[in-house]
Formats: C-alpha cells, structure tokens, sequence
C-alpha cells in the first residue's frame, strides 16, 4: 500500500478513537481529560516525524478492541504483511484472537489472516495446521471457500501436488470459478510429469485424462498425453492427442508441429500432416505453419514455395517468414545480391531471436520459453504464443 493509503488509514483511527472519546466525555463528563489516549498524540507525533511505522504501533497500542475498532485492527495487520513486517502482522492479528469479545465470525477473519501471515514468514507447517483444523470446523461456513482457497495455495508453493488436487477438488464443488478449474487441471499434469520421469506410463496418461476432465481446454493435457503415448510407439493415438489442440487453442499449434510431423512420418507418411497444415492455415495462419508448409513445397518445386511464402507474408507478414524468404533466394544468388542477401538475413535473424516467444496475457510477462505457470504473476495456462510481425 502507498504512503497515501497508510496515512488514509491511521488518520481514520485517530478520527474513530477521537469521536468515540467525544461519545465517552458526553456520558462521563469527569473522564474528559481521558477521553484521548495519549498514545495518540506519540502517533501524531511519530507521524509528522515521518516515522511511519513507530505512529502505527501507537495507534495500535491506542485503540481498544471493540465492534468499532475491530476492522481498523484487521487492516492495520494486513498493512504490516504488505510492507514485509510479518512478526508486527502476526502480533497485532494474534492480539485480536485473545481478546474474548469478538464474534465467532470475527475469529474466523483473524485466523484467516493469521494464516497469511504464516505464509508470508514461511511458517508453512503452522499455517497448514491452522487452515486444516479451520475447515474441519468451517465446512458450511462463508470462510470454508477461502479456508481452501488458502490451502490450495499454500500446497501449491509446497509443490505438494497430491494434497493440492485433492483440496483443489474440494474447493470446485463449492466455487467452481474458471480460475481454479484451470489450476486444478495443472496440478494433475504436474503429477503427470513426475511419473513420466519415473516411466509410470500408465498413471501418469490417467492424470493427463483427469486434467481433460477437469478443463476439456487444457492444451497442457492433450500434449503431455500425446508424449506418453509416443513414448509407447502409439503414435496414431498420439495423433488424436496433438489434433485436438487445434480445437483447444489454435495459438497453440506452433509447439506442437514438430512432434506432429515426426508422429505422421512415423505412420501414414507426409499426407495427413500436410492436409491439416493447410486446413489449420486457412483457419488461422501462423508463422509456424506457414513455414511447415514452405519447406514442404520446397521439396517438389522451390519456386512454388517461393510464390507461396510470398502471398502469405502479404497477409500474415512476420519477421520468421521474411528470414525464411531471404534463405530461400540466398540459394540460387550469386556475387554481391548473394552478399546483400547474406547481411539483410543477419540482420532479421538476430532480430527475429532477440525478440520474445511467448507472453503472459494476464501481466505481460514476457520470455523465450512456454511456462504453463507464469514466473511473474503465478496464474496458470496464460503464458501463450506470441503472434504478430515479432512472433507467429
């Protein structure tokens, strides 16, 4: 939170206590010279001195724990959680737990927080017991989504992914909101990769299936069951998998080319791989595909391929198809066009390398490598393809 928004906060609970003790001087006219905790004027004090953190444990310190200063305690914790205080955090949240005038559903809140709070100092053995001995006792209550939701978190940075699907389970039933869906979906292709790196073939494609099931759009899944079945020689199977990403998300169709064409060659030959090259390229070209298409041509007339890469790069121009262009009159050029040809590729290939493969769409995160888990805002499945001039 900004300056701006603590002094937003600490100037409300200097107001709140200073009514309250305006409410306190109208009913016990004798106390009035009590009714403004002195701790007060230490936080204005600390305040104007620019020592923000010193007025906040005053006001703090100032304010009883009440129904009306409740919320305010609640935010000034969540405050020092967000600015790295975490031990302040958990005094001022386990502070509100022991007093025994707040509410049933009061406690809840704090233990909520409290539970953050373990997060945030890696306590994670203690957040877990706190999250765990909540939802046993909170399975109807309106935390009970939010008790799991924290769970599925804290099992997620764990990587903990067993305990992660089965709360994740849990949590869709109550709120199956698309976000947690995918999630889920994730969390059995995690599962997936460990027993495909112990050559569990069988379990791991049956975690790849309850991903499809969970979210039939996971493009995850159906490559990762595409790798298991290849690693079995089922490589018409395959096949079905690696297709199905085309209805998935066609941003997709770029990862999957090469293991595509290795699988077709493998089976049927060439045929059916270029047929739905061309049929996703009417659909929605991309550099990958009309690239794959390019050098296939290339093998029974190179002028037709030139033609062809040059109608496409009218209506889907990118820096990849140029450089493939540039290679392919490279070949019959000759003297100083051959020199020029040579300069303008190096050029566009250190260009077209420099330049980002994929994109996160939810924080635009950007890299060279496909991570199903975006490094910058941990949401799974929106790290894509980049398309344009600079991508596909």
């Amino acid at each position: 939170m900004t300056e701006v928004g603590l002094f937003i906060v600490l100037f409300a609970a200097l107001f709140l206590g200073w009514a309250m003790g305006r409410k306190n001087s109208v009913k016990k006219p004798k106390r009035d010279k009590k009714s403004v905790p002195p701790d007060y004027f230490r936080g204005l004090n600390h305040l104007l001195n620019d020592q923000h953190s010193e007025a906040i444990d005053a006001f703090v310190d100032s304010l009883e724990v009440n129904s009306d200063t409740f919320d305010i305690h609640l935010t000034l914790g969540n405050l020092f959680r967000k600015k790295g205080e975490i031990q302040k955090a958990i005094n001022v949240h386990q502070n509100l737990l022991a007093r025994p005038e707040i509410t049933q559903r009061e406690m809840r809140m704090v233990q909520l927080e409290l539970a953050s709070d373990f997060m945030s100092a890696g306590l994670l053995d203690r957040a877990s017991r706190l999250l765990l001995n909540m939802a046993t006792a909170s399975k109807k209550s309106e935390f009970h989504s939010k008790i799991l939701t924290l769970l599925v978190d804290l099992y997620e940075f764990e990587q903990s992914w067993d305990k992660a699907i089965q709360i994740s389970s849990e949590l869709i039933k109550d709120s199956p909101t698309k976000k947690e869906i995918k999630r889920l979906a994730h969390f059995h292709c995690e599962m997936a990769e460990i027993l495909s790196k112990k050559e569990q073939w069988k379990e791991a494609f049956q975690h790849y299936k309850q991903a499809l099931g969970v979210d039939p759009s996971c493009v995850r899944a159906s490559v990762g069951a595409a790798n298991v079945l290849s690693s079995q020689r089922r490589y018409r199977d395959a096949i079905k998998e690696l297709k199905q990403v085309a209805e998935q998300d066609p941003e997709f169709i770029s990862i999957i080319i090469p293991q595509l064409k290795d699988c077709y060659q493998r089976v049927w030959g060439g045929s059916g791989f270029i047929k739905f090259l061309q049929e996703q390229n009417q659909k929605k070209p991309s550099a990958a595909l009309i690239l794959a298409l390019a050098q296939h041509y290339m093998e029974d007339d190179k002028e037709y391929a030139e033609m062809f890469l040059v109608e496409q790069l009218r209506s889907h121009p990118t820096l990849k198809g140029f450089r493939e262009l540039i290679n392919l009159q490279m070949r019959d050029s000759r003297g100083q066009n051959q020199q020029h040809l040579e300069v303008l590729f190096e050029l566009i290939d250190q260009l077209a390398q420099v330049k980002p493969q994929f994109q996160c769409r939810q924080c635009g995160f950007s890299g060279y490598q496909l991570h199903w888990q975006c490094p910058s805002c941990k949401n799974w499945g929106v790290v894509k393809p980049i398309h344009g001039l600079e991508g596909e």
